[in-house]
């Protein structure tokens, strides 16, 4: 007797959605055979009922567009609903109405996650059904399959990852191409890469959502979005990323998630140096790539295409399978006891610091010894020539040291006019 076939609803029919229906239907016989029987996508919701859409996606005509997401929600045939639409508030409404109506939730929605998962989770656990969030963080990448399940025997102590494909779309080519930020970011919206409007990108809280998803699988623990420590690229210059390569370093957007002796966790977004032999300073352009190192495997790198219709549907698609194949994720919600997530101040970091000293005897001295003054040891020093009279930047490479002292030390720094002349920038080197 043939079963009934799986039925799915779902949300969103965008970039993210129309994959999904492509690869639903490419990939029907192959499904069919894993699963023994077939999976029916039963209603697609979408925004505007009217727009013409043809049946390429190899389902039904347009039956199945609805602009009524209770028909997907409340629908007792509906045994999975995915969630590809976008938002905040009303995605996790969505989801939380198909959890308590005994369905489970396939979603590419990091930031209802972020800021609702504590709630999603708990509601999915009062029901007994799970939630798959794959596609959520890295795209393609299987990240929270690893962790979840391939690194279940683990004691995760560092993650430290690009999570972000459009700051290392745009810093990769201020490198190649010696282009200013402003261009960078113009470019990668030209090529699809960043959105008309880029700010949860280039800020560093897409990377943050990201990493507060990640911190849960691997501190066992909900971990309210504030305390990622979240700082963005837009303060980083063509003038910068060529200081960093001629000290041997890449600046990337890093996410990084680090367990401390005392069992305390940081959490932190921000651009940081990286150095050329290292890996991730030679993941270019829109890739994403994750290193995890664990007690029992070490280190292990991932990396892939981290944003993209295909490449996100891949990871949706992978987590409907599951679902349909009853695979329940080893652990859906946050049940351990939540460590102390450190402050950024507390973190000990070596820096990079450039300055614009004015061009006068004896500034430069009086800016070290500030430095110095202030609890800052100097590893090692630029200076580029610069015409008589003009003020100099200057790169200062620090020893370790914490991070409150250094933000004090610069912010007493910018107000010396009378050592300098220009902006100063700091930024993070992750050894």
């Amino acid at each position: 007797m043939e079963q009934k076939p799986y039925q799915i609803g779902l949300i969103g029919c965008g970039t993210v959605g129309t994959g999904v229906l492509e690869l639903l239907h490419r990939r029907r016989d192959v499904f069919c055979g894993l699963l023994g029987r077939s999976i029916e996508v039963a209603k697609v919701v979408v925004r505007d009922i009217e727009k013409s859409r043809h049946a390429a996606y190899g389902f039904a005509g347009p039956e199945v567009f609805t602009d009524n997401v209770e028909e997907v929600t409340e629908d007792p045939e509906i045994e999975l609903v995915v969630e590809v639409a976008g938002g905040v508030d009303q995605p996790r409404q969505w989801m939380m109405d198909s959890l308590s109506n005994g369905k489970d939730v396939v979603t590419a929605n990091k930031a209802a996650l972020a800021f609702h998962g504590d709630e999603i989770f708990q509601v999915a656990n009062d029901n007994d059904r799970c939630v798959y969030y794959e596609a959520s963080v890295a795209a393609a990448i299987p990240i929270i399959e690893i962790l979840q399940n391939g690194l279940a025997a683990n004691q995760v102590t560092h993650l430290s990852g690009i999570l972000n494909g459009t700051c290392n779309y745009v810093l990769t080519r201020m490198e190649e191409a010696g282009l200013g930020y402003a261009e960078a970011v113009e470019e990668a919206q030209q090529k699809g890469f960043a959105e008309a409007d880029p700010t949860l990108d280039v800020n560093g809280q897409d990377a943050a959502h990201k990493l507060a998803l990640l911190a849960r699988i691997i501190t066992r623990s909900h971990v309210p979005l504030e305390q990622v420590f979240t700082e963005g690229i837009e303060q980083v210059t063509a003038e910068d990323i060529s200081f960093s390569s001629s000290l041997g370093y890449r600046i990337k957007l890093l996410s990084i998630g680090s367990r401390n002796e005392d069992g305390s966790w940081e959490l932190r977004v921000h651009p940081a140096l990286v150095h050329k032999d290292e890996v991730l300073a030679r993941v270019q352009r829109e890739v994403n790539a994750v290193q995890v190192k664990g007690d029992a495997v070490g280190s292990m790198l991932v990396y892939g295409n981290g944003a993209g219709s295909l490449p996100t549907a891949s990871s949706v698609v992978a987590d409907i399978v599951r679902a349909a194949k009853g695979d329940k994720p080893i652990m859906n919600s946050a049940n351990g006891e939540a460590p102390r997530i450190v402050s950024i101040g507390e973190v000990a970091v070596r820096n990079y610091i450039r300055v614009t000293v004015l061009d006068l005897p004896g500034v430069l001295g009086r800016v070290t010894s500030f430095l110095g003054m202030k609890g800052i040891s100097i590893q090692s020093m630029q200076q580029p020539e610069a015409k008589h009279g003009q003020p100099v930047p200057v790169v200062f490479v620090t020893h370790k040291v914490q991070d409150s002292v250094v933000s004090s030390a610069l912010a007493e720094l910018r107000e010396r006019t009378d050592l300098l002349n220009g902006p100063t920038t700091r930024i993070r080197i992750e050894d």
